[in-house]
């Protein structure tokens, strides 16, 4: 039997960089975290709450076996990448005389033995603990005729499905084998969107009449990233431009042997809906789940979809945009060029002929910039805070210093008039980019980079110059919650000894707020599945909910306007600080906060967000940007990450009830701690 000490955890110390301060600290962290952290953020759960997806999966395979056993044929299923090894009960309740399946990951492996053991399957399924390619037929003893998987992702090959099946087909598959799902049909469509194109690429600012700062072509004419950029698409319905019918651009065969190409392109003609420019093409993927083609499963939008028909909700699948190398403008019945690209792992489309090679941005932006940060870059309503603050405190006598990642405000306060202007930016890849900018605009007689960590600063590389006004965004490449972007402050204590008297610090201070909320969906990716289509899942949830007490941390980021949620409890400030004041002259924080809900509902989520003062009535949220947060739906900002807090378990509340929230803040290691402590 083995001791408590060998059954312990073990525990490292880890050195990272803090994210807040900018400085090197140590943290205890368990030797597996990594491992366990990958369960616990896998997107397994998500898909087991795909209602949907496992019906249509259990009514396929149900068909497929019913034809095999019409052939009068010996059903014999391989399951790959098995998981819980849900499908490999479905074939095996539906019939199958022999289950065969394989899973890779040793942890969903182990667990995968649970959920069959649990369920009483652990005779009836072999279970292979191997990658399927490395799976022979020793460890099968004969060849399967039925193909069960489900290896894929938005991109619907992005998860290496054309070597799996064509592995599989060639080796462990006879020849007249069937498979579920047998095809996937890929579609797109050409869209126009302003708000799609601040996602990618730098576009101009206006300071005032006449006068703009510009990116140059370089940074405002870019293919993108290299990759796709998945949303939930129906989100966005109201701001996309349609210019096309959806169009079928590649079917893919999973049922047969040598089926699958490696490296395919398309062409289409197709006519246009309306006048516009094409800024990206939406994607989306269909499967025929069974060889008759009477199921499919379908990850098409809203828009495309029946109005009466129920949409499954998904953040496993989603849509994607992708944008072309160059971008076209058509007319109304006229006809414009769809080539499609694919090789073994992702996609590309364009407007024009060109090589069948993945195109590879040469401009640095989408490396050094996320597709939200460009959208926040680019969000007018925003920098029009940062201008009309600048009017109001930089004048011609001014000397500024910006202290933000990848930041204009440089740019802006130069063009706004100031002698001079001092830039930190400790993020390289971002400085780059904007010391192009700088050069393109002219303003290299007026902007200094400063190329130091602020604590080494002094007075000569400042010119002897005192600073009058301070300026962030605040933004910080690294920071993952809305609290982690006060890397500025921290720089700014450093260099408090070259500030004038009568500084002015944009922003002033920051307000933390929260509210309880009821998420329509975004809470089943950490709620527990329990029974799935009659079949006992719960060792899953017990192996989630392990890993992610050792690898989660109590909050985490996402986009919630992706999300639809209705707010519970009025939004309610949590914490305050104030930037004027030195970090070593504010006070730890250790307080609990009440929130009381206003109607009822299920409390399934507390949301986290921030509120920075740039004086006067200007702020900037990164969460509610309407003040009607009662409505139907929650308004939140498009270009940050909100903080979440996900309950496991939903808990139905009254009208009156109350959630308390205990605020901690150590102002020396910029640490924020919420802890949740529940409602009465």
């Amino acid at each position: 039997m083995a001791s408590d000490k060998e059954n312990a955890h073990k525990h490292v110390f880890v050195s990272h960089t803090n994210l807040v301060t900018g400085k090197m600290d140590w943290i205890v962290q368990d030797e597996n975290y990594d491992y366990v952290q990958e369960i616990a953020r896998s997107g397994y759960g998500d898909m087991l709450h795909d209602t949907d997806r496992n019906i249509k999966y259990y009514k396929a395979i149900r068909q497929a076996i019913k034809l095999l056993r019409d052939r009068n044929k010996e059903i014999k299923v391989l399951d790959i990448g098995t998981g819980t090894g849900l499908l490999s009960m479905m074939a095996a309740e539906s019939g199958a005389d022999t289950v065969t399946a394989c899973e890779a990951f040793t942890p969903m492996a182990k667990c995968a033995r649970k959920v069959l053991d649990a369920n009483g399957f652990g005779n009836k399924v072999k279970l292979i603990p191997k990658r399927s390619t490395n799976v022979t037929l020793d460890d099968m003893k004969e060849k399967a005729n039925l193909l069960v998987t489900e290896l894929f992702d938005t991109e619907l090959i992005g998860e290496g499905a054309i070597s799996s099946y064509t592995d599989a087909h060639n080796r462990l598959m006879e020849e007249d084998c069937v498979a579920v799902p047998t095809t996937g049909i890929m579609y797109v469509q050409a869209v126009q969107s302003d708000f799609l194109r601040g996602w990618n690429s730098i576009q101009p600012v206006q300071l005032a009449d006449g006068v703009f700062i510009t990116p140059g072509s370089k940074f405002s004419q870019c293919s993108g990233a290299p990759s796709l950029h998945d949303l939930q698409v129906d989100e966005l319905a109201g701001k996309l431009k349609l210019l096309s019918s959806p169009i079928e651009v590649f079917r893919f065969d999973f049922s047969r042997r040598n089926a699958l190409q490696k490296n395919e392109k398309s062409h289409v003609e197709v006519r246009a809906l309306q006048d516009g420019k094409i800024d990206a093409f939406v994607m989306w993927w269909d499967l025929i789940m069974d060889p008759q083609g009477e199921i499919t499963l379908s990850c098409a939008p809203c828009w495309v979809r029946g109005k009466e028909e129920t949409i499954p909700w998904r953040d496993h699948w989603m849509q994607a945009f992708y944008y072309p190398s160059n971008t076209i403008s058509v007319q109304k019945g006229s006809f414009f060029d769809v080539y499609s690209h694919h090789d073994e792992y992702s996609l590309w489309f364009e407007t024009k002929p060109s090589i069948n090679q993945r195109p590879i941005g040469t401009n640095g932006v989408h490396m050094a910039f996320s597709r939200t940060r460009l959208g926040q870059i680019n969000n007018k309503c925003r920098n029009q805070v940062f201008i009309d603050a600048m009017k109001e405190h930089v004048n011609n006598d001014s000397v500024c210093l910006v202290i933000s990642d990848g930041s204009l405000l440089s740019l802006m306060a130069a063009g706004l008039g100031a002698k001079q202007v001092f830039y930190l930016d400790m993020n390289r890849s971002c400085c780059r980019i904007i010391e192009e900018i700088i050069k393109h605009n002219k303003y290299e007689d007026k902007i200094c980079i400063l190329d130091k960590r602020p604590e080494d600063i002094i007075a000569e590389d400042l010119f002897n110059l005192k600073i009058d006004v301070v300026l962030a965004e605040p933004f910080s490449q690294a920071a993952h919650l809305p609290w982690e972007h006060l890397y500025f402050w921290y720089a700014l204590n450093s260099l408090r000894p070259q500030l004038s008297p009568n500084v002015k610090v944009l922003p002033a201070n920051m307000t933390i707020k929260a509210m309880g909320v009821e998420f329509k969906d975004l809470h089943k990716i950490r709620a527990p599945v329990g029974i799935c289509e009659g079949f006992d899942v719960s060792e899953f949830d017990k192996l989630i909910e392990t890993s992610s007490e050792s690898a989660d941390e109590e909050i985490e980021p996402q986009c919630l306007w992706e999300y639809p949620c209705q707010a519970l409890t009025s939004p309610i400030p949590l914490a305050f600080l104030d930037f004027y004041q030195a970090v070593e002259n504010t006070p730890k924080m250790h307080q609990t906060t009440e929130l009381e809900s206003c109607r009822k509902g299920t409390l399934n989520g507390v949301v986290f967000w921030t509120e920075f003062s740039f004086h006067g009535d200007r702020h900037i949220s990164s969460g509610i940007i309407d003040d009607d947060w009662q409505g139907e739906k929650v308004k939140w900002d498009m270009f940050s990450r909100q903080a979440v807090k996900l309950m496991r378990h939903g808990k139905l509340i009254e009208a009156g009830s109350k959630i308390f929230i205990s605020t901690q803040f150590i102002p020396e290691v910029g640490d924020f701690t919420f802890t949740v402590k529940g409602s009465q």
